[in-house]
Formats: C-alpha cells, structure tokens, sequence
C-alpha cells in the first residue's frame, strides 16, 4: 500500500492576526490553536478579551512591549519583541518571542501577520543564528499569509463578479426586453433571431458568471461547512459524473472560519484529483466530530497509486493540502492500494476552551 502522510508534532507556537486600534493597544482578529498550549488561553479568548495577553506578560517588560508595537506601527517595520509571560494561575513562567509583519489598512489602522513562539523546557534542539530563526520564521509566517491572502482575494473577486458584472448583466437583458417590446412587430420580426441570439448569450453569461462566483467562494460557507459541502458534492456530481455519497452530523458544526474554509479547500481539491486522475465512479466523504478533532475523509475507488506514482508532497496538487494541514496544526494521511482506491484523511484539533 502506498501512504502519503504528513502528522506534525504540534508546535510552539502562535500564528496570529492583529489589528491596532485609535485608542488603545490593539486587539487579535484570529489566533490560531497553539494558543491554549503556548500561553494557556484559547484563541477565542485573545479574541475576545486581547488584554488578556498583555496582563501575562511581566509587569517590568508590559512597557517594552506596547513600545515595540508603536515602533513598528509608524515605520511599518518588524513588529520583534522577546519577553517574560506567566500562565494563567501563576504557577509557570516561560520566555517566548514575538515576531509580525506590518500592513497599512485602508481605513488607516496597521495590521500584523505574525507567531509568537518560545522553546519547550529540556527540548534539544541544534543552536540556530538569529538569521536561520528568522527565516524559518519568515517561512511560516509568509506561508500563512499567502494562503489568507489567497482566500481572501477570491472573496473579493467573488463579491465582484456577483455584484457588478452579474448586476451589469442582469441590466442589459432588461434593455434587450425594453428594445424588444418598443418595436414595431415589423421590426421585430426582422431582428428576432438576433434578439433572441443575445437574450441567450446574456444568459448563458450571467450562468458563467454565477458558476465562476461559486467556485471562487461558495456562498454556502456562510451558511457552515456541511451545507458548503453539500452543494459542492452536488455540483460536482451533476458536473462529473460521480456518485458522490457524503456523511456528516445531522446539524452544522461551529467551526472557526480558517478551518471551515481549509477544510472545504482540501475536499475540493482531493475530488478534483479523483476527477482528474483516479479513473473513480463513485466516492464518499466524511465529515466527523471526534474527540479533541474534527475529521474529513474522502475515499474513491479509483485505480489508486501504481508502481511509480507519485509519493512526494507538491505532486498531483497534494502540496497544498499538506500546506493547509500544516497551518491549522493538523496531519494529512493519503493511503491507496493500486486498484483498489485512495483514502484521504484530514485531521483538525479542535480549539480548547479557556
């Protein structure tokens, strides 16, 4: 059997979103789940209440903090700050880095791509130059704001095609039907045909457009991830040919929004690869709640991976899957048995409450 997997030990440390604010430090618009590990509070917390993370840091070093953070707010430099924090409940202390990438808003506010991380007690590691931890920094920082930058340009391209060119379009079939109902019937007889041509070429574009807005960013994921799964299975059924049988809980799942979206990227692309690759006519996906993780699997029973296939990471698009596993601390298994099909399991710790 071949076996593609990728199961990362979970990391020391935090990537985070962070939005200064008019008046005030600022406060965190996404922190991903190594919060509860790294500074033991959840993400939903820091969201909620972004002092909290302030009121862990040592009461000497709270100055040099916000003071490194105005720095970088008004030169649009790095955001690089190493202190002292104490967990909640005060028993145990840790030292930990902070390292953001500044943005200007358009609404003037500065925005950070960032990780705060610190090094596990008695962990052997080789000893790094400040160069090589910045680039490894760099890496993941850069990795995970590409792929929200990617997300969120379909977003907006989405809202366009929908809004202005749908919108357009709607417009010129009603002129068409205006035009058309102001003829004489002896001039419309004459460009009847050509009316209708149009009248069908408007439509068949407004359908194009529709289809491309949905591809983009399905407006289902605003509904949660099963409906959003739901109408991606029936598409790409009615597109494919096939027989798609999905499995899930009866109700929706709350789930944070960059798990709901890497999780419905990662089923569309391993369909799209069952499509394109596995020579399948049917498959299943699996939706799970399972303790402390969520679980999607999808399994087809196509040709499978044969002697040769490809095993490494970036073949047959599995990289960026791997990728979107990586960033939401999560492990990626492909298992296949040539001739008897492929299995993908995704695999998502669950966010903690504080």
């Amino acid at each position: 059997m071949e076996t593609i997997a990728f199961t990362p030990s979970p990391p020391p440390e935090i990537l985070f979103k962070f939005i200064s604010d008019n008046n005030g430090f600022g406060h965190f618009s996404y922190v991903s789940d190594g919060a509860q590990r790294v500074l033991g509070l959840s993400p939903r917390a820091l969201c909620a209440q972004s002092h909290r993370f302030i009121d862990l840091v040592a009461e000497d070093e709270r100055i040099g903090l916000v003071t490194s953070m105005e720095a970088s707010k008004n030169s649009l430099m790095q955001w690089v700050w190493k202190g002292q924090i104490r967990l909640p409940g005060g028993m145990d202390t840790r030292n930990i880095s902070l390292l953001a990438t500044p943005r200007k808003r358009s609404d003037g506010r500065v925005a950070w791509d960032g990780m705060i991380r610190y090094e596990l007690p008695n962990q052997r590691r080789k000893e790094q130059t400040p160069a090589e931890l910045s680039a490894r920094d760099q890496m993941a920082l850069l990795s995970a704001y590409q792929e929200q930058a990617r997300e969120d340009e379909r977003l907006r391209l989405a809202r366009e095609l929908h809004d202005d060119v749908g919108g357009n379009l709607t417009g010129i079939k009603m002129q068409l039907s205006f035009m058309s109902a102001r003829l004489s019937p002896e001039q419309r007889e004459v460009i009847a045909m050509d009316l209708s041509m149009l009248e069908q070429l408007v439509d068949r574009t407004i359908d194009s457009t529709r289809r491309l807005a949905s591809n983009l960013r399905p407006p289902t994921l605003d509904l949660g991830l099963i409906p959003a799964l739901e109408w991606f299975l029936e598409d790409f059924g009615l597109r494919t040919g096939i027989a798609v049988a999905f499995e899930a809980p009866d109700e929706d799942m709350d789930i944070p929004e960059p798990k709901k979206i890497a999780m419905f990227r990662v089923c569309q692309e391993a369909l799209n690869n069952v499509f394109k690759h596995a020579e399948a006519r049917r498959a299943t996906v699996r939706l799970s709640d399972e303790e402390h993780a969520l679980k999607l699997e999808v399994i087809d029973d196509g040709i499978g991976f044969t002697h040769g296939a490809p095993k490494r990471a970036d073949a047959f698009g599995l990289r960026g899957m791997f990728e979107r596993a990586a960033v939401l601390n999560g492990s990626l298994e492909i298992h296949s048995i040539a001739g008897q099909g492929t299995r993908i399991v995704l695999s998502v710790p669950t966010t903690t409450s504080a």
